[in-house]
């Protein structure tokens, strides 16, 4: 298995002749007080895969502690079609409600049968509220 790319951004869909559109790529969430509770962003990227059955799992985890911020790691069995040969397995994930408990470094890891395939960073900072435009 190896990773084309794979982006952190705010959506991203399929238009009608199947191509990824992505809206809104970013590294960084701001946020004034922790925790913070990210209601939505998406994970979208792409594989080119070495089989064509292979468990998939996304996790978030705290990069200094490794340990675990989401509930369930959204594991899924992926089986691609017989006539897939050559094509990139291509894929876009809600990630709902996902609380991150202080500011930091996270990383978003995409897993393949227990692998670790990538990990991207995602940044925490917090800010502090503009009170005065002087």
């Amino acid at each position: 298995m190896k990773l084309i790319y794979a982006l952190v951004c705010d959506h991203a869909f399929l238009s009608i002749d199947r191509k990824v559109n992505i809206i809104g790529v970013f590294e960084t969430i701001n946020a004034q007080a922790f925790p913070v509770n990210h209601q939505k962003f998406t994970l979208v990227g792409s594989v080119a895969p070495s089989k064509d059955k292979f468990k998939m799992a996304i996790d978030i985890v705290a990069q200094d502690s490794g340990k675990s911020i989401l509930k369930d790691v959204q594991e899924r069995d992926v089986v691609l079609p017989a006539n897939n040969e050559g094509k990139n397995f291509n894929f876009i994930i809600e990630i709902l409600n996902t609380v991150f408990p202080k500011a930091g470094y996270y990383l978003v890891k995409i897993v393949i049968d227990g692998e670790t395939l990538s990990d991207l960073k995602l940044l925490l900072l917090q800010t502090t509220e503009n009170k005065s435009l002087n």
